[in-house]
C-alpha cells in the first residue's frame, strides 16, 4: 500500500486540512476502482466499513488498482453547530456536499475534438485523459473547491466508483445508472442490497452521477461519429441507517466489498463469491416521498424493509397540544426503504420514502 496526502491550503490563517488516498495494486492496472466514505461528514457506517477494508486489501493479492479514501470530507468533519455535526451541508455556502460536482463532459468536451476515432477502447482512454486534464485545471479558490479537485483527481478516470453513505433509518440500498445493469446486479448480490434505485440523470450532479453522466453527455455529442462506451460504473451505497455502526457489521460489509472487488477482477484469490439475491431494480422516479399531514410526534406502524400497499397506514402524527392523531398513508405499492431520524416533525416535513415500480416523480429527483 502507498498513501498520497494532499494538503488543503486553508481558508483562514493558521488552519490547514489534509486528505489522504490509500492505493493498492500495480499503478495503472485494470480495473481501477475508487472507493470513498464520509462525503456527508456525519455518516459513519461507510467510514468504518472502509477502515475495515484497508487491512483486507493490504493482505490480499490486488490485481487492479484500488484507491480508497475512508475520510473523504475533512472540511465537513470540522463543521458543527449546537453540538451537532452539520455533515451534509457546507457551513459557509449552505450547499450540500454531494451536489453540484463539476460537469466533466462540459469541461473536457472541446479537448476531445480531434482525439477520438473508430476504436471504443482508445476513445475511452482518450476521454479519461481529457477528464484528468480538466480536473487538473479546476480553480482552487477555497478549501471546498480545492477539496473537490483533489477528490476528482483520484476518481475521474476510474472504471468503478463506489461512494459510501448511509440514511437515517434504512435498509441497505443503492443508487446507480441504467447504463450497466449487470454491474448493478453484481454489486447488489455482493453487498446484500435490498433495493437498487436507477436513474440516468437525477439532477443536482451528485458525486456518483458526476462520473456516469459525462459519458452519457459525450455519447450525445460524439456518438454519431465515434463510439463512446459507458466508461464508468458508479454507485452510491447507502449502508443502512445512522446508528448501524459496529465493528462486527462493518467487518462483514468490508468482506462483502472484497467479494465485489474479486468479482470484477480487481482482487485475486478471494474465497467468497456473491451470495445474496439480486435486489429489485426500480426507477428513482418511483420512490414516492411521504410528508407529515400536521406537526407533532411521529409513531411508526411500519419500518424500513416493510412491503406496503397504497393507502395503508404506515405511521401516525399526534398533535402534542390537542392529542389529535393523523394517519400517514403509503402513496404507492412498494418497499418502505427509509424513514427520517426525528420523531418530532413540522407540518409538511418529509417523513419517509416508498419505492414503487411506477414513476410518480420527474425532474429534479434528489432531496437537498
Amino acid at each position: 500500500m502507498t498513501s498520497e496526502t494532499v494538503q488543503l491550503t486553508g481558508d483562514s490563517a493558521g488552519t490547514r486540512r489534509s486528505l489522504t488516498c490509500h492505493r493498492f495494486g500495480p499503478p495503472g492496472a485494470a480495473p481501477v476502482v475508487y472507493l470513498q466514505a464520509g462525503l456527508h461528514a456525519d455518516e459513519m457506517p461507510g467510514v468504518l466499513v472502509l477502515l475495515h477494508l484497508l487491512p483486507l486489501l493490504a493482505a490480499a493479492r490486488v490485481t487492479g488498482e484500488i484507491r480508497v479514501v475512508p475520510c473523504a470530507n475533512p472540511v465537513g468533519l470540522s463543521q458543527w453547530a449546537f453540538q451537532r455535526p452539520l455533515g451534509r451541508i457546507e457551513a459557509e455556502s449552505l450547499h450540500n456536499f454531494n451536489r453540484g460536482w463539476p460537469e466533466l463532459a462540459a469541461l473536457a468536451g472541446d479537448r476531445l475534438e480531434g482525439r477520438l476515432g473508430p476504436d471504443a477502447d482508445r476513445n475511452r482512454d482518450a476521454i479519461r485523459a481529457a477528464f484528468r486534464e480538466a480536473v487538473a485545471g479546476l480553480p482552487a479558490t477555497s478549501d471546498a473547491a480545492e477539496w473537490r479537485r483533489a477528490i476528482l483527481s483520484w476518481s475521474c478516470d476510474a472504471d468503478y466508483v463506489l461512494d459510501l453513505h448511509c440514511d437515517h433509518f434504512a435498509v441497505m440500498h443503492l443508487y446507480a445508472s441504467p447504463a450497466r445493469p449487470a454491474d448493478t446486479s453484481l454489486l447488489c448480490r455482493s453487498v446484500g442490497a435490498e433495493l437498487a434505485l436507477i436513474q440516468d440523470v437525477s439532477g443536482g450532479n451528485a458525486f456518483d452521477e458526476a462520473h456516469t453522466v459525462p459519458w452519457l453527455r459525450l455519447r450525445e455529442r460524439f456518438g454519431d461519429r465515434f463510439p463512446v462506451p459507458a466508461g464508468c460504473f458508479s454507485a452510491t451505497l447507502e449502508y443502512r441507517g445512522q446508528f448501524d455502526v459496529s465493528d462486527d457489521l462493518a467487518a462483514a460489509d468490508a468482506r462483502n466489498l472484497m467479494t465485489f472487488l474479486a468479482a470484477i477482477g480487481a482482487v485475486a484469490d478471494w474465497p467468497d463469491r456473491p451470495a445474496y439475491p439480486d435486489a429489485p431494480h426500480l426507477p428513482l422516479g418511483g420512490a414516492a416521498e411521504v410528508f407529515a399531514p400536521q406537526g407533532g410526534v411521529v409513531t411508526w406502524a411500519a419500518g424500513p424493509g416493510a412491503k406496503v400497499a397504497r393507502g395503508a397506514t404506515i405511521a401516525h402524527v399526534t398533535d402534542q397540544a390537542t392529542g389529535r392523531r393523523a394517519p400517514v398513508e403509503a402513496p404507492v405499492d412498494g418497499l418502505l426503504f427509509r424513514t427520517e431520524l426525528w420523531r418530532a416533525c413540522l407540518r409538511g416535513a418529509s417523513l419517509c420514502h416508498v419505492a414503487g415500480a411506477e414513476i410518480v416523480r420527474e425532474g429534479h429527483l434528489l432531496s437537498d
